[in-house]
């Protein structure tokens, strides 16, 4: 379950159309009456709080999104929303921003990036590829850029899958010094190496893992929609479809991390060692979040000890004579 800290606001401050999620929802029997009011946790992004409600009868339930109006109260020393007005909200319309956490950097700016690589690939199909799926069709389109890289150990918020894709696509290029590897495959594979996060993860007001994804799993999803992707262009050369598909089914690296296959080629190697690169910096740069005073942490997404602060002084002194 998410866990939030306080909503960061004050006694006596006014809350207006303000989203929340609602969880421990319960009646609470007023004295010498036979009526109830209702408390419950409400919850967003920027934090959670006790609301009450005062109202025999409600007609929302945990899980719901509500739009509410009410003011912070001192309840006990503590602050909590006393709601008076309340509107319930379909799941459908709610931006997950107000839930989640975002990438720090501004979506434009990495779409920006993101077209200047597309119009660097030299192959018409491939860019026809790229553009189709990842500018031109809305319904992979626009979650590609708002979907998180994972619920976890990398990039786990909104934005955060374009971000690393890119980071990815930054990378395997600075690896491809020979002249004779094809960067519009490397560039191609990069940029769609984790497209089928998109059907793999729901992410509204928290991130989490659907039913398709638990049985099939983002390899084999991203493997899919690039082959349906690739069947809609006329005369794609079957060369290169058949190696981008390896790529999609091989960036996991290994057998025992995941992968159907293992990279056979040279840009499948690449792909895939520019995917664990990026994770793995991502890992060891959060790496002293968790203990900001201690130079040496534990990762548990490396599962192991690392430098996690290294800009704070050793406590000890080596000599290597």
């Amino acid at each position: 379950m998410q866990e939030y800290p306080p909503i960061p606001y004050g006694f006596g401050d006014s809350l207006n159309d303000y989203l929340v999620r609602v969880s421990q929802l319960r009646p609470i029997m007023k004295k010498g009456s036979s009526g109830c009011f209702h408390i419950f946790q409400a919850s967003n992004a920027t934090g959670q709080l006790r609301a009450v409600i005062w109202a025999d009868t409600v007609d929302f339930r945990n899980g719901d999104f509500l739009k509410i109006t009410g003011k912070i109260q001192n309840h006990r020393e503590e602050a909590q929303i006393v709601v008076n007005k309340w509107e319930v909200v379909r799941k459908g319309d709610i931006d997950p921003s107000y839930f989640l956490p975002t990438c720090s950097q501004p979506i434009e700016r990495m779409l920006d990036e993101m077209i200047d690589y597309i119009s660097q690939v030299q192959s018409s199909d491939m860019q026809m590829l790229l553009t189709t799926m990842l500018l031109d069709d809305p319904t992979i389109a626009i979650p590609f850029q708002q979907a998180p890289a994972a619920k976890f150990h990398h990039h786990a918020y909104l934005g955060g899958l374009l971000e690393h894709s890119l980071a990815v696509a930054k990378r395997a290029l600075g690896m491809a010094l020979e002249g004779h590897l094809n960067r519009d495959l490397i560039l191609a594979g990069a940029l769609l190496h984790d497209i089928g996060k998109i059907e793999e993860y729901s992410f509204i007001d928290s991130i989490e893992i659907v039913e398709i994804g638990n049985l099939a799993g983002h390899i084999a999803l991203g493997y899919y929609m690039v082959r349906r992707a690739i069947s809609r262009i006329p005369d794609f050369p079957s060369e290169l479809a058949t190696q981008l598909l390896h790529l999609i089914l091989s960036h996991h690296g290994r057998n025992e991390w995941g992968s159907p296959v293992e990279p056979a080629t040279s840009e499948a190697l690449i792909v895939s060692a520019a995917d664990l690169i990026d994770a793995q910096l991502f890992q060891l740069s959060r790496a002293g979040e968790d203990f900001p005073g201690e130079r040496v942490t534990y990762s548990k997404s490396l599962n192991r000890w690392v430098l996690g602060n290294p800009h704070l002084p050793s406590q000890e002194s080596y000599s290597y004579n």
